[in-house]
């Protein structure tokens, strides 16, 4: 944080709250654990997870299934805020069993929101899809009020679950802030999830295999580096910005300007295996980005520099 984020939220979070401060459910995931680092530098925070973190200092860890509402009220007992970083079924997935995907998506928030409806000035912060909600965009960049019509299972559970957060912030009055958060990528993001393809491209250019691609590569997306994601969240968390915000760069790069960068930097090649585009991948997503600087103050890491962040932090670290 800068330093007058650090102010702002020991003023947000401090007063007459028990440690700790802020509860991150999912904590120990790819975006939650940079969420975590950059929260736990100024105040105490409650890593949430089915799986426990490493012991960092500054963060009390915790596992618990938030399918089960007593384990949902002792992880949140004392804490003035709650980030919901909670990972789901991946895209695919979800579309091959979407009544799994209810169950798994929307259970853990519903009791959430049940039991912030007794807690009044706790604020959420939920990270939802930029990438799904709008389905295929009529205009590019995509603003925040654009038509949400996904397309996806994944993007449908991620629509309705802002739909019941929005419920309950009118119904019960629960302080709610909404990320729109677009592909994210970093060191660190796991390997064989189809979600994260800069990670799953670096590591096949490292260990020379392979790679598939659904359509001819023109398809575009908006990368986000995880660190400007965490920026983001931290802003939400202590500041009255807007109750929705898409969390992006504003910048399209297709699949296969993705991969030239790579080759590039890496001084490799990709094999490049195409199959037909899936039904449920948006054409291109690109998102405004307007709200989401004005919120951190700063520009977006651009990608160039995340992608060599990426690859000299896997070729330095990952054996074969």
């Amino acid at each position: 944080m800068h330093s007058d984020d650090t102010d702002a939220a020991r003023a947000f979070l401090a007063p007459g709250i028990a440690e700790p401060n802020v509860a991150v459910l999912g904590g120990n995931g790819f975006i939650g654990r940079e969420i975590t680092r950059m929260l736990a530098a100024d105040v105490p925070v409650r890593v949430v997870d089915r799986s426990l973190p490493a012991s960092v200092e500054g963060v009390d860890g915790m596992s618990a299934d938030l399918s089960d509402p007593a384990a949902v009220a002792r992880a949140l007992d004392g804490c003035s805020a709650v980030v919901y970083a909670v990972g789901a079924m991946l895209p695919a997935e979800s579309t091959a069993d979407p009544v799994a995907d209810i169950t798994a998506t929307l259970t853990p928030l519903i009791n959430v929101l049940e039991h912030l409806k007794t807690r009044p000035g706790v604020r959420l912060v939920f990270l939802s899809s930029g990438g799904t909600i709008y389905g295929n965009p009529t205009q590019l960049p995509v603003p925040e009020s654009h038509p949400t019509q996904p397309i996806s299972s994944y993007g449908v559970l991620k629509l309705t679950a802002e739909q019941y957060i929005r419920m309950y912030a009118t119904l019960y009055g629960v302080d709610t802030r909404i990320l729109r958060v677009a592909n994210a990528y970093g060191p660190g993001q796991p390997v064989g999830r189809s979600q994260g393809v800069i990670a799953n491209f670096v590591d096949a250019l490292y260990r020379a295999y392979p790679i598939t691609i659904f359509g001819d590569g023109r398809n575009v997306r908006d990368y986000i580096h995880v660190s400007d994601v965490a920026s983001a969240v931290v802003s939400a968390v202590i500041t009255d910005g807007p109750l929705v915000a898409n969390v992006a760069t504003g910048i399209g790069t297709s699949t296969l300007q993705l991969i030239s960068h790579l080759e590039e930097i890496s001084g490799r090649s990709l094999e490049v295996n195409f199959l037909p585009a899936r039904p449920y991948d948006v054409d291109a997503i690109v998102l405004d980005a307007a709200a989401y600087r004005a919120m951190v103050g700063h520009e977006p890491r651009p990608l160039a520099d995340g992608l060599v962040e990426v690859v000299e932090a896997t070729f330095s670290s990952v054996r074969v």
